[in-house]
């Protein structure tokens, strides 16, 4: 066990060499630096900034801008325990040992260090207790959904479940606010209360715990859902194992079979999927800490990123992914412990891998060496180099993307319509394809449905509640409101002041699907005030209608999904299915990168791809399409890792054998034989990650690094809404309308998911 330990914890050192070399690269490819707002300050001395280029290592002693590689070295060479005077600004001094130094935050004027040790147990703790709540909630849920299994407390629990799986963590965050701010039973942010620093220890420490129970509740709940409903699988299944029905026959009470025997088999997975968990939750914190302005390793790294602040990015990341390889670490040891069946890796199988391991690294090493020779002694080649293969990487991004469309339109059409029949006699996938059929139809038609622009204001009536109706005359009429008095928020309505609705009426020209031009919308308001609106979901902050923004912020929100996991599917399909196809170094290879992917909590890795890759001048097509791009490099590694396993089973089948002896290539075997036996999988697989790239876009948004104006979608709608705490105070429910959106969105695809899981294999089945 203690050489097992060791093992993991030399694994580390590769693995934050990689990761701070990525974060490293992609803080270099984004525009500009920590110093760029800097200088475009008026009120700051240019010799300072010059001073601290230097000092940073941002130019050289000519004033040149130095290479990446130059930056990542000064950086390697501070946080080193071993110190070598010229490599850390001291020439006088030859070798010495010292505390790693992580360099200086310029946007907080203080050591990296300090910042991380204010706040990573914050966040490090807060993770902990989310954990702690969702196991003991999500595990005695689960028991109790096995035991009594189809009962009306079983159907329950998997309502619950959908919703706690659907609802976006930001969302829930801004519903905690909201609701603390209506009830003032909990604060509505913050760690700790403005006296906590005049007060005792044990009064101090119960402060923190009153703040930490709304944050740790919503970063909880969306971890209850997937471990409750894993637990219940997984406790039915070995409620029917051998050794319980073994028991049985001995006399063994059930109580003892349940909670003895069956539990501790069936809370392997949970504890196998801590160190993930953990990941996730890292995630998680980074956008709950940003809405509850809970001070934390999340809402550092985004301030961080925002302002280019490497070091503090760069020593951020690394604490996230040292916490989730200790999370694992943990995980493993207290599987073998629980556990004594299981036993670690050792041998000659270990030797091997590493011999593996050792030769990738080396061959990453020769090709990150490569670049830095070329970038010292031929950088006009280089950068022609790297010009050629950017246009290149465009060129085939567009064609990747418009065959993973199509091939996987192609996919999803053949096999729907072969199990379209079962969704339709099951009243829950019925009634889910029914929702997203309205859903995609309001995106579909959005321009001749919504009644206004989305971008046009009504100053004169901002946060304008939902208009109500009246049949008068013989016809539909909408209320029409005035404020109560000049700059009060509340609107009255008076007895006649009303306005006709009229159907399928002229308006300003537009184009249907991006090409048909059309001049009629689907209603309107006929009266000669130019101030009057129809506002089926309320208005905004500027007057602009929110039920025309939710439609078109549709457009975006839903295709998003189903561009970006067939883009994952098609990546996942080809490096999944070649390594479980070759395996032995082509496995070992892909399965390394997929890890690598893996390690890196997935909300960080995005926040620095959208910094490097999305310039400012960017147009909002540009954004979108980038976007797509990014969220299927993210996912793509977990579908892999499933379709390799998926495939190492099918290889060694007869027919794949039949169709190798017969001289067929490796190409076609994959498609014609190996892809119709995983294509069910790969149906359901897309139909359940759909709502994550929705969430992910929607989470970007939010946080302002996604879809901007002029553009419409339902994170940036929400972005708005809690950006103003008078949302908050006055109750103003109907700017909260994108997350419902959201929701309701996610949640039909989990039910429709879960529908096709149980038709393709009803051993799956949830029911």
């Amino acid at each position: 066990m203690f050489a097992f330990i060791i093992r993991r914890l030399f694994s580390l050192v590769p693995l934050l060499l990689g990761v701070s070399l990525l974060v490293s690269l992609l803080m270099y490819l984004s525009p500009g630096d920590f110093l760029t707002q800097a200088r475009a300050a008026k009120d700051i001395d240019p010799a300072i900034i010059e001073q601290q280029e230097r000092q940073l290592g941002l130019v050289n002693a000519d004033g040149e801008a130095t290479a990446w590689f130059v930056r990542y070295g000064h950086w390697m060479a501070n946080i080193s325990p071993v110190k070598y005077g010229p490599w850390v600004g001291q020439p006088e001094e030859g070798l010495s040992f010292g505390w790693p130094y992580f360099g200086e935050s310029w946007t907080y004027k203080v050591e990296v260090f300090t910042l991380l040790k204010q706040r990573v147990p914050a966040t490090f703790i807060l993770s902990l207790t989310s954990i702690f709540f969702a196991w003991c909630i999500a595990i005695p849920l689960g028991v109790l959904a096995a035991i009594y299994k189809d009962s009306i407390f079983d159907r329950i629990s998997a309502l619950l479940a959908y919703a706690a799986l659907s609802i976006p963590e930001f969302f829930l965050a801004i519903l905690a606010v909201y609701f603390a701010a209506i009830t003032g039973i909990f604060p509505e942010g913050g760690r700790s209360s403005v006296e906590s620093e005049f007060l005792g220890l044990w009064a101090r420490i119960l402060d923190y715990g009153y703040h930490l129970i709304l944050p740790t509740v919503v970063l909880g709940i969306g971890s209850v859902a997937g471990m409750m409903r894993i637990m219940r699988a997984n406790f039915i299944d070995y409620m029917q194992a051998e050794f319980a029905t073994t028991a049985r026959a001995k006399g063994v009470a059930q109580r003892v079979i349940m909670f003895k025997h069956v539990l501790r088999n069936a809370i392997n997975p949970l504890i196998t999927a801590f160190g993930y968990s953990f990941a996730s939750l890292l995630s998680g914190a980074l956008l709950v800490e940003n809405v509850m302005n809970y001070p934390g390793l999340g809402q550092l790294i985004y301030e961080a990123l925002i302002r280019e602040d490497q070091y503090v990015v760069m020593a951020g990341v690394l604490i996230g992914v040292v916490m989730l390889v200790f999370g694992n670490l943990f995980s493993d040891l207290l599987l073998g412990w629980l556990d004594p069946r299981i036993r670690q890796e050792g041998g000659a199988k270990n030797s091997a891998r590493g011999q593996k391991a050792n030769l990738v690294w080396l061959v990453l090493i020769g090709i990150i060496a490569l670049q830095i020779l070329l970038e010292v002694f031929a950088p006009s080649l280089l950068g022609m180099t790297g010009l050629v293969l950017k246009y290149i990487g465009l060129l085939l991004v567009g064609l990747l993307a418009v065959a993973c469309v199509l091939l996987v339109g192609y996919i999803v059409f053949t096999l729907f319509r072969r199990l379209i029949g079962g969704v339709l006699r099951r009243p829950m996938g019925a009634a889910a394809l029914a929702v997203l059929t309205l859903l995609y139809c309001g995106a579909l038609f959005a321009p001749a449905i919504s009644p206004y622009p989305i971008t046009q204001q009504n100053l004169v009536k901002p946060y304008h509640p939902p208009t109500g109706y009246a049949w008068k005359d013989g016809a539909l009429h909408a209320k029409l409101y005035q404020k109560e008095a000049v700059g009060s928020p509340t609107y009255i309505h008076s007895e006649d002041a009303t306005a006709p609705i009229v159907w399928f009426s002229k308006s300003e020209s537009y184009k249907l699907f991006g090409f048909i031009p059309m001049e009629r919308k689907l209603f309107q308001l006929e009266t000669e005030d130019p101030a009057a609106r129809i506002y089926l979901l309320g208005s905004d902050a500027t007057g602009r209608d929110i039920f025309s923004r939710l439609l078109h912020g549709s457009q975006v929100s839903l295709s998003i999904g189903f561009i970006g996991i067939s883009i994952t599917l098609i990546l996942g399909f080809i490096v999944g299915s070649l390594a479980g196809y070759y395996g032995g170094t082509v496995d070992f290879v892909a399965m390394r990168l997929v890890e690598l992917l893996m390690s890196i909590p997935g909300l960080y890795l995005l926040l620095a791809l959208r910094s490097a890759f999305i310039s400012p001048d960017f147009s909002p097509t540009q954004v979108y399409m980038v976007i797509i791009v990014i969220l299927s490099v993210i996912g793509w590694a977990g579908t892999a890792r499933i379709i390799r396993g998926m495939t190492l089973s099918i290889r060694n089948r007869p027919f794949v054998v039949a169709a190798e002896s017969m001289g067929q290539c490796v190409p076609m075997i994959l498609i014609k034989h190996i892809l119709p036996n995983i294509a069910s999988y790969l149906l359901v697989a897309a139909t359940l990650a759909i709502p994550g790239y929705i969430l992910a876009e929607a989470a970007l948004s939010f946080l302002g690094l996604g879809i901007s104006e002029p553009s419409a979608s339902w994170g940036l709608m929400l972005k708005q809404s809690q950006g103003n705490m008078i949302v908050f105070f006055m109750n103003f429910w109907w700017m909260l309308t994108p997350g419902f959106a959201i929701f309701v969105t996610v949640i039909a695809y989990n039910v429709l998911g879960d529908v096709l899981r149980d038709i393709v294999d009803p051993k799956m089945q949830t029911r």
